[in-house]
């Protein structure tokens, strides 16, 4: 879906700027409701049905689709349907890390199945859309969202009745992973914070003062994933870390749209993007190498300047072999940022509040995201492709946050 909507909006006769607006909804909605659907999802006897009532949504919503195509219409089931999409994939992401965890599997490994499944996905919408037109856009859409749904009736039970875990705030947070993720996540670089959810009694058998001490742990763990972001140095880290991420709004929203405008295929531009994909995976698994040896602000420093020099690059519309060398710099600055993002912040917080002050990051970032989204529409519009040039002025903004940061105590070692 996500390279080929601006493709499927502009045939539908809609502006860029309106386009932008409808796209960024979504991450909008999920910085405003994440936090509610994920404790909604904890309280329930098991994460599969959390899984599955959220598909069933996006199904029920995609199928509207194909009544109306006013744009009105169209924002509002995007919208709602882009919100419960976005909101279920951490709680997929926590249910798979702790049913590997169960079994002995390597999370990282099962995870990259997700990857490649997006590059086949990304590979054959491009030759579809090629060849049979943007028209059967919302056909696509309506199948994946029904394959979900027959795939998540037949997940197995994460939790039993009787040994439900949302009684530990600090268990695996469903809505504590990034939601813009991509194919990135952060669950599996602080696993430890999972515990066996036999450990622990149901909220049935708690008292009322256990009741009320939970919650209270609860408050005091969001409050201390704040917390840390006052300590010197350590907001602008992030909150330039946040404006890297972001700086690939104009790309997820435009890349596909404007390649194409330009001369360039829909399967050529849908296997541009499958290039970055397959080069943000090869990272993710080098990344606990590289953190030995460079501190993950000095990753983040350089993430930036990459970013500025891929964006500007872009801008000026390079030939396809350019293009391609260009899309690998997808793994250093995405995958970079991100990595080297959570991993700043995992050595600066006690493991009992690591999952509130990554969450505290995956929405800072997923704000900043939505906002850069919904202003590349009026850039393109204005500029076309010229409007990279807009996301290496973020870029730069990102790296002057981070240096600022080497004003402050904060110590530099390199940490897996």
């Amino acid at each position: 879906m996500v390279p080929f909507a601006a493709l499927w909006l502009d045939s539908l006769g809609f502006s860029g700027t309106q386009t932008g607006t409808l796209l960024a909804t979504p991450s909008l909605l999920v910085v405003l409701f994440n936090t509610l659907i994920g404790r909604w999802a904890d309280y329930l006897s098991d994460w599969r049905k959390a899984i599955l009532v959220c598909n069933a949504l996006v199904l029920t919503l995609s199928v509207g689709l194909l009544f109306s195509q006013q744009y009105a219409v169209v924002f509002v089931l995007w919208a709602l349907s882009g919100l419960f999409m976005m909101a279920s994939n951490p709680i997929i992401d926590a249910a798979a890390l702790q049913m590997t965890l169960k079994r002995g599997s390597d999370f990282a490994r099962v995870r990259s199945f997700g990857s490649i499944g997006f590059i086949v996905g990304i590979v054959a919408a491009g030759k579809l859309f090629e060849t049979y037109g943007l028209s059967g856009f919302v056909w696509v859409v309506i199948a994946g969202a029904g394959l979900r749904v027959f795939v998540a009736y037949y997940l197995p039970k994460f939790q039993d009745n009787d040994t439900h875990n949302s009684s530990d705030p600090h268990s695996s947070d469903p809505h504590s992973s990034d939601p813009h993720s991509s194919d990135l996540h952060s669950s599996d670089l602080h696993s430890s914070d999972l515990h066996p959810a036999d450990s622990r009694p149901s909220d049935s058998e708690l008292s009322a003062s256990q009741q009320t001490d939970k919650e209270v742990q609860w408050f005091s763990g969001l409050k201390a994933g704040f917390t840390v972001f006052r300590q010197p140095g350590i907001f602008v880290v992030i909150l330039g870390a946040a404006l890297l991420n972001a700086s690939h709004s104009f790309y997820n929203v435009y890349s596909v749209l404007h390649w194409t405008q330009i001369g360039l295929s829909a399967t050529t531009a849908s296997l541009l993007w499958s290039i970055g994909v397959v080069v943000e995976v090869l990272l993710m698994w080098a990344f606990a190498g590289i953190s030995k040896r460079v501190s993950a602000r000095h990753c983040l420093l350089f993430a930036g300047f990459v970013c500025v020099l891929r964006w500007f690059a872009t801008g000026t519309d390079p030939s396809l072999a350019v293009l391609i060398g260009l899309q690998v710099l997808h793994a250093i600055t995405f995958g970079l940022t991100f990595l080297a993002g959570v991993n700043f912040i995992a050595r600066r917080v006690e493991e009992n509040h690591a999952a509130q002050a990554q969450s505290v990051l995956a929405t800072l970032v997923t704000l900043n995201m939505a906002i850069s989204t919904a202003i590349s529409g009026f850039f393109y519009d204005v500029l076309a492709g010229r409007g990279y040039w807009l996301m290496a002025l973020i870029s730069v903004v990102g790296i002057v946050c981070i240096l600022v940061s080497y004003r402050s105590s904060l110590s530099d070692k390199a940490s897996a």
